[in-house]
């Protein structure tokens, strides 16, 4: 796979093979050679031929989100991820694939199709062009614990998000993570994010808080690492430590009160915790995201 830009870590474009998955009604909606990458491998999660590659991606969310709690259940995946929405990922064929790998997936004899290592799934929302964000997986994290330390899957993660959004047409981006989630390091590559929520008890995990922001060559480009793209950078004002769930609520109470944020920058570890820079701006213009909540 090539693309016109550089790149964080180029070595997973010339390891790993694009997919897409998507119901054959929403095939023709996607651009599935996003900034002009090879063509992606259309997996239809309509067809019977496509189980074993679907189980392989099923086990992949296990692997991400199954030490978190969150694992999905299989029917979720379905009704909720593939037939209504899009997922794109960078994969391995079988052939390839390293032992410790092949042993993590669970991958049946024979199988001589692609192994996805990443995914990122997202859902239209009622406004054209506007997503949300179901799901970042990657199996960096797992194939490193299992003991594969000689691969280099840096960025993995960020790649995929950025190549998704672009295959998805995506203008405006929302999404839901919780402030201790290593994705947010990711999520934040793509400039300011807006806060909508910072206290969430509608989602099963309240420490969640919602962001979003404005999807544009530039920030695609950042997040995937090319050199040449510069964000705007916007100092914080206070850092919101990840297990202080007064400050959290004192924050969903200033958002509620028509108050707007936005986290500027990455985390921050210090002392054993985490802390998260916050900005807050007299509102959400042009470069800070638009469609949803003013």
């Amino acid at each position: 796979m090539q693309l016109p830009f550089a790149v964080r870590n180029p070595s997973l474009l010339t390891q790993l093979t694009p997919y897409v998955v998507a119901a054959p009604f929403n095939r023709p909606l996607l651009d599935v050679s996003p900034f002009g990458a090879s063509p992606a491998t259309v997996i239809d999660p309509t067809k019977l031929e496509s189980a074993s590659f679907l189980d392989l991606l099923h086990r992949l969310d296990g692997l991400t989100f199954g030490p978190e709690g969150m694992p999905m259940p299989k029917w979720v995946f379905y009704d909720c991820a593939e037939i209504p929405g899009a997922i794109y990922g960078l994969a391995c064929p079988a052939e390839r694939l390293w032992p410790v790998a092949r042993e993590l997936f669970q991958v049946p004899d024979g199988y001589a199709g692609l192994v996805p290592l990443s995914m990122y799934i997202a859902l239209p929302m009622q406004t054209r062009g506007v997503w949300f964000g179901h799901n970042l997986a990657s199996a960096g994290p797992a194939l490193r614990t299992a003991g594969l330390l000689d691969v280099d899957l840096r960025g993995l993660g960020a790649l995929t998000k950025g190549l998704a959004l672009r295959c998805f047409g995506a203008r405006t981006f929302w999404g839901a993570t919780q402030w201790l989630s290593k994705a947010l390091f990711i999520h934040v590559k793509f400039g300011p994010l807006r806060l909508a929520t910072a206290w969430t008890p509608a989602h099963s995990e309240h420490e969640t808080l919602t962001y979003g922001f404005d999807v544009t060559d530039a920030s695609l480009r950042a997040s995937m690492g090319d050199p040449t793209v510069t964000l705007p950078k916007i100092d914080p004002d206070f850092w919101l430590e990840g297990h202080d769930t007064t400050a959290m609520r004192d924050l969903q109470d200033r958002i509620e009160a028509g108050e707007r944020f936005v986290i500027p920058g990455a985390p921050r570890h210090s002392q054993g915790a985490v802390h998260v820079p916050i900005t807050q701006v007299p509102a959400w213009g042009p470069g800070l995201g638009h469609g949803l909540g003013g």
